[in-house]
Protein backbone atom coordinates (compact mmCIF):
# COMPACT_ATOMS: atom_id res chain seq x y z
CA UNK A 1 0.00 0.00 0.00
CA UNK A 2 2.53 2.62 0.87
CA UNK A 3 5.02 1.38 -2.00
CA UNK A 4 1.87 2.32 -4.30
CA UNK A 5 0.93 5.83 -2.39
CA UNK A 6 4.78 6.80 -2.99
CA UNK A 7 4.89 5.65 -6.54
CA UNK A 8 1.27 7.45 -7.23
CA UNK A 9 2.74 11.11 -5.73
CA UNK A 10 6.39 10.54 -7.38
CA UNK A 11 3.75 10.46 -10.74
CA UNK A 12 1.71 13.55 -9.65
CA UNK A 13 4.88 15.57 -9.05
CA UNK A 14 6.40 14.66 -12.07
CA UNK A 15 3.11 15.66 -13.98
CA UNK A 16 3.08 18.96 -12.17
CA UNK A 17 6.27 19.55 -13.03
CA UNK A 18 5.96 19.14 -17.22
CA UNK A 19 2.52 20.91 -17.19
CA UNK A 20 4.13 23.46 -15.46
CA UNK A 21 6.94 23.59 -18.06
CA UNK A 22 4.55 23.37 -20.95
CA UNK A 23 2.51 26.40 -19.93
CA UNK A 24 6.10 28.40 -19.57
CA UNK A 25 8.58 27.00 -20.93
CA UNK A 26 10.83 29.95 -19.86
CA UNK A 27 10.01 29.60 -16.12
CA UNK A 28 12.97 27.12 -15.56
CA UNK A 29 15.58 30.10 -16.56
CA UNK A 30 13.34 32.68 -15.15
CA UNK A 31 13.72 31.29 -11.82
CA UNK A 32 17.72 30.71 -12.26
CA UNK A 33 18.34 33.74 -13.35
CA UNK A 34 16.55 35.49 -10.66
CA UNK A 35 18.35 33.83 -8.17
CA UNK A 36 21.51 34.78 -9.85
CA UNK A 37 20.68 38.30 -9.35
CA UNK A 38 19.49 38.28 -5.84
CA UNK A 39 21.45 39.43 -3.12
CA UNK A 40 24.71 36.79 -2.31
CA UNK A 41 24.29 36.60 1.78
CA UNK A 42 27.08 38.69 3.10
CA UNK A 43 29.37 37.10 5.93
CA UNK A 44 29.95 38.80 8.75
CA UNK A 45 33.99 40.10 9.35
CA UNK A 46 34.80 42.22 11.97
CA UNK A 47 37.41 43.62 10.41
CA UNK A 48 38.21 47.65 9.79
CA UNK A 49 35.77 48.03 12.01
CA UNK A 50 35.20 51.02 15.24
CA UNK A 51 32.85 49.38 17.38
CA UNK A 52 31.27 51.58 19.66
CA UNK A 53 29.57 49.24 22.96
CA UNK A 54 27.93 50.32 25.68
CA UNK A 55 24.74 49.74 27.79
CA UNK A 56 22.04 51.69 26.39
CA UNK A 57 21.83 54.42 23.83
CA UNK A 58 21.73 57.24 26.14
CA UNK A 59 24.16 56.02 28.50
CA UNK A 60 26.32 59.31 29.32
CA UNK A 61 29.78 57.81 27.59
CA UNK A 62 27.41 56.51 24.83
CA UNK A 63 26.00 60.28 23.95
CA UNK A 64 29.64 61.36 24.25
CA UNK A 65 31.34 58.97 21.91
CA UNK A 66 28.56 59.40 19.37
CA UNK A 67 28.97 63.30 19.92
CA UNK A 68 32.89 63.30 19.11
CA UNK A 69 32.78 61.09 16.44
CA UNK A 70 30.05 62.37 14.32
CA UNK A 71 32.00 64.78 12.44
CA UNK A 72 34.07 61.96 11.32
CA UNK A 73 31.79 59.15 10.43
CA UNK A 74 31.46 60.25 6.88
CA UNK A 75 35.56 60.12 6.03
CA UNK A 76 35.90 56.90 7.92
CA UNK A 77 33.53 55.27 6.19
CA UNK A 78 34.41 56.76 2.74
CA UNK A 79 37.81 55.14 3.59
CA UNK A 80 35.99 51.79 4.43
CA UNK A 81 35.92 51.36 8.33
CA UNK A 82 32.93 50.58 9.67
CA UNK A 83 30.97 51.71 12.40
CA UNK A 84 29.18 49.40 14.59
CA UNK A 85 27.13 50.65 17.32
CA UNK A 86 25.68 48.09 20.06
CA UNK A 87 24.11 49.04 22.73
CA UNK A 88 22.52 46.75 25.74
CA UNK A 89 20.30 43.90 23.87
CA UNK A 90 18.97 46.02 21.13
CA UNK A 91 19.52 45.84 17.55
CA UNK A 92 23.32 46.88 16.45
CA UNK A 93 23.91 48.95 13.71
CA UNK A 94 26.33 49.34 10.97
CA UNK A 95 26.79 53.05 9.54
CA UNK A 96 23.86 53.93 10.75
CA UNK A 97 21.54 50.78 9.23
CA UNK A 98 20.71 47.93 11.68
CA UNK A 99 21.57 44.71 11.31
CA UNK A 100 18.97 42.43 12.66
CA UNK A 101 20.90 39.13 11.81
CA UNK A 102 23.85 39.67 14.54
CA UNK A 103 23.72 38.48 17.89
CA UNK A 104 24.60 41.68 20.19
CA UNK A 105 25.57 39.02 23.40
CA UNK A 106 27.92 36.69 21.46
CA UNK A 107 29.08 39.97 19.74
CA UNK A 108 29.93 40.79 23.14
CA UNK A 109 31.50 37.69 24.21
CA UNK A 110 33.79 37.76 21.27
CA UNK A 111 35.15 41.24 21.92
CA UNK A 112 35.14 40.82 25.63
CA UNK A 113 33.15 43.82 25.96
CA UNK A 114 30.21 42.25 27.84
CA UNK A 115 29.62 45.75 30.59
CA UNK A 116 29.81 48.83 30.67
CA UNK A 117 31.29 51.09 27.27
CA UNK A 118 33.77 50.54 25.10
CA UNK A 119 35.61 51.79 21.93
CA UNK A 120 37.01 48.51 20.21
CA UNK A 121 39.00 49.20 16.71
CA UNK A 122 39.52 46.01 15.06
CA UNK A 123 42.11 46.34 12.05
CA UNK A 124 42.09 45.04 8.79
CA UNK A 125 44.13 41.74 9.93
CA UNK A 126 41.03 41.27 12.54
CA UNK A 127 43.58 42.02 15.03
CA UNK A 128 42.31 44.46 17.81
CA UNK A 129 44.64 47.80 17.90
CA UNK A 130 42.99 49.35 20.50
CA UNK A 131 40.42 49.05 23.69
CA UNK A 132 39.33 51.74 25.35
CA UNK A 133 36.66 51.99 28.89
CA UNK A 134 36.07 55.75 28.37
CA UNK A 135 35.34 57.52 25.40
CA UNK A 136 37.75 59.21 22.75
CA UNK A 137 38.17 62.21 20.99
CA UNK A 138 38.63 61.32 17.48
CA UNK A 139 42.11 62.35 16.65
CA UNK A 140 43.22 59.80 19.21
CA UNK A 141 40.95 57.03 17.59
CA UNK A 142 42.91 57.52 14.19
CA UNK A 143 46.12 57.47 16.04
CA UNK A 144 45.64 54.50 18.10
CA UNK A 145 44.25 52.52 15.00
CA UNK A 146 47.09 54.09 12.94
CA UNK A 147 44.62 55.39 10.33
CA UNK A 148 45.68 58.47 7.54
CA UNK A 149 42.52 60.10 7.47
CA UNK A 150 42.11 63.66 7.31
CA UNK A 151 38.96 65.00 9.07
CA UNK A 152 37.31 67.96 10.02
CA UNK A 153 39.71 70.27 8.68
CA UNK A 154 40.55 71.57 11.76
CA UNK A 155 43.99 72.27 13.43
CA UNK A 156 44.79 69.30 16.21
CA UNK A 157 46.42 71.44 18.31
CA UNK A 158 43.49 72.91 20.15
CA UNK A 159 41.48 70.93 22.31
CA UNK A 160 37.70 70.24 21.65
CA UNK A 161 35.13 71.67 23.42
CA UNK A 162 34.08 68.75 24.89
CA UNK A 163 37.44 67.89 26.62
CA UNK A 164 37.59 71.07 27.89
CA UNK A 165 34.26 70.78 29.41
CA UNK A 166 35.02 67.11 30.70
CA UNK A 167 38.41 69.33 32.38
CA UNK A 168 36.56 71.96 34.01
CA UNK A 169 34.59 69.91 35.09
Amino acid sequence: MGLTFFIIATCLIFGFIAAVASFRPKLIPEIGANLRRADPVKKFSPRSTLFIIGPAANHPACRMQRRLLKPAIPALIREDVSVIEVYGESQPRKNGEPIDWLDTSLLRHALDAEQGFYVVYVDEAGKTRFRSEAPMVTTDILRSASLEIATLGKSSSGKSSVLKKLSAA
